[in-house]
């Protein structure tokens, strides 16, 4: 299983001197296994590997949304394949949201926000939802979802190879963001849902120190995603969804610091590839 981070921001892009080396894509990360692949969210990261896409041979693709806020879908209006109609592009969701996968979709994809609308798609494009315990096969990637507390509703996401000729080399990831944690209860069923995985990747916007004057924006810390993947005995874990002003310096120091708690932790930066 190979990994791919199109996007590891939070919130929105961010293009500063500072931002060079963990750069400022938001959410969006590709898995692979073999020739088939699915993405996980459509922040800013979308719109690069719509490039790469149309310089493939790969004419298919599979997204699934973990929520709907503007830094997870900004990229679906820029996503090159869907203006082509030698593509399908199938959107998915899980569980219950503020709004069907459709209506967030048209809404954020309509008059005053965005001048063109669904319509002006030419690809093949498909909505499909699904209950937050169904699964959803890609070929040899199985994907499960798990509800985590975030306003409007939100869900971690996880894949898993299931290829049966291949069995001791099938990986997993879960995917973790956006959330808000109960500083007085870790969340046991994300801990159940993240247990054993290859790696995971957990919403890191802020620090324990600046959390409380943060609460009920609907995110977590770095050392919470920390303590979570010790406890869920993670064998890899990937700081993510920074917070938008934090500098290539903040987040090394960041990196550090959490290595000192879980030797097997680092920051995520977009483009970065990684081979489970």
């Amino acid at each position: 299983m190979e990994l791919f981070f199109w996007g590891t921001r939070g919130s929105l892009p961010m293009n500063t001197p500072n931002h060079r080396l963990f750069g400022g894509n938001t959410s969006c990360i590709g898995v692979n296994q073999g020739d088939d692949m699915v993405v996980f969210d459509g922040g800013s990261g979308l719109i690069h590997l719509g490039s790469d896409m149309i310089k493939s041979d790969r004419k298919e693709i599979d997204i699934c949304f973990s929520h709907f806020h503007s830094d997870h879908i900004c990229g679906l209006p820029f996503f090159k394949p869907l203006f082509d109609s030698a593509f399908a592009v199938r959107l998915h969701s899980f569980g219950n949201n503020d709004a069907s996968l459709y209506e967030a979709m048209s809404g954020y994809l309509s008059s005053p926000i965005f001048p063109i609308g669904l319509d002006g798609f030419k690809a093949q494009i498909e909505f499909i939802e699904h209950d937050a315990d169904d699964a959803l096969t890609i070929g040899a990637l199985c994907v499960s979802a798990c509800p985590i507390p975030h306003p409007g509703g939100a869900h971690a996401l996880k894949v898993a190879s299931t290829d049966a000729t291949a069995a001791d080399n099938n990986k997993s990831f879960v995917y973790a963001t956006d959330t808000e944690h109960d500083p007085k209860a870790m969340n046991e069923n994300l801990v159940r849902f993240m247990n054993g995985v290859d790696m995971a990747v957990y919403d890191c916007t802020y620090d324990d120190a600046e959390f409380d004057t943060k609460r009920g924006w609907g995110h977590s810390t770095w050392q919470e995603g920390v303590r979570l993947a010790m406890a869920a005995k993670v064998k890899q874990f990937g700081i993510f969804h920074h917070e938008p002003e934090r500098s290539d310096d903040m987040l090394l120091a960041i990196e550090a610091a959490a290595q000192a708690m879980m030797r097997q932790c680092f920051v995520t930066r977009d483009y970065m590839r990684i081979e489970l």
